[in-house]
């Protein structure tokens, strides 16, 4: 997650990049999940617990595809590609 502070010093190319980078650099190897609101208490204490760290990067909503906004709010229109694992692998 990108925080506040590095927010206000990206403009321009720089902000592009970040974004690039954020968004389909690397291979963060990171364990993703979905949770309900309801859980937010309960997955905070077992982070604690565990001293794991746990951050919030989402929501899933009904409906297909995929909605990125940036920091205000804004819907972000172009996203940048990343390597796909899973072309023309067989099913």
């Amino acid at each position: 997650p990108r925080g506040a502070a590095l927010a206000g010093k990206l403009h321009g190319a720089e902000r592009a990049l970040a974004l690039d980078c954020l968004l389909a650099g690397g291979d963060d190897y990171e364990l993703c999940f979905t949770a309900p609101p309801t859980e937010r208490g309960r997955l905070a204490a077992l982070a604690r617990e565990l001293g794991m760290p746990l951050t919030r990067i989402g929501t899933i909503t009904a409906g297909g595809g995929l909605v990125v906004r940036d920091e205000n709010g804004a819907m972000l229109e172009t996203l940048p590609r990343a390597f796909d694992h899973f072309a023309g692998a067989a099913a």
